[in-house]
């Protein structure tokens, strides 16, 4: 009977973070994404086929642009890097140009979700289309067993770690998410009774 009350908690859990995922899912989500080494991305200026272009980020963060040379964009959005070579194009080249990045394909970015996880995968793909918090990787990887510690699930992000509990990474606010970036950690520690 607690085993069956236990999977009936599951099933709860993941029917409660899939709504919470639909309904806090910002609308510019893709727009907000950074680009990263190996994206590759489409840059077009409007009626300047010469330098309307397909670019594959190196592994540096840059990419070698017509007229300008090596142009960072690591670490920037689409957004940014269409503004940036809007302006240097605009300063020295073409007037008044209309410039305008997309990302054809992400590279492939991966999260690792250890410990107290139903399925113990390791490493989860981050989709290249959309940003995915902790809770969105918790359930990729099968959600929280019946030991899981959920007020200490622990991130661990370019040598710094930072605990959670379960109820503020519920929250719906999206600027309240803590979103993923590729080779973060997550580990959900064991509870003690």
């Amino acid at each position: 009977m607690k085993s069956m009350i236990s999977r009936l908690n599951g099933v709860s859990f993941f029917l409660l973070l899939s709504i919470c995922g639909a309904l806090a899912a910002p609308a510019g989500e893709e727009a907000d994404r950074k680009i990263a080494p190996a994206d590759t991305l489409i840059i077009d200026v409007l009626n300047e086929k010469g330098l309307s272009v397909e670019r594959r980020v190196e592994q540096g963060g840059t990419i070698n642009y017509p007229l300008l040379g090596i142009v960072g964009v690591a670490g920037k959005t689409t957004r940014e890097v269409a503004t940036d070579l809007t302006k240097r194009l605009g300063a020295h080249f073409l007037v008044d140009p209309q410039v305008s990045v997309n990302v054809k394909e992400y590279s492939s970015h991966t999260v690792t979700v250890l410990g107290e996880v139903v399925v113990k995968m390791g490493a989860i793909k981050l989709p290249g289309e959309r940003k995915m918090d902790i809770l969105e990787a918790i359930n990729e990887s099968g959600g929280f067993t019946p030991n899981a510690n959920r007020n200490k699930i622990q991130l661990f992000r370019k040598g710094k770690k930072t605990e959670y509990k379960l109820d503020r990474l519920l929250k719906l606010d999206p600027e309240m998410k803590v979103w993923l970036e590729p080779m973060d950690v997550i580990h959900v520690p064991e509870r003690f009774f």
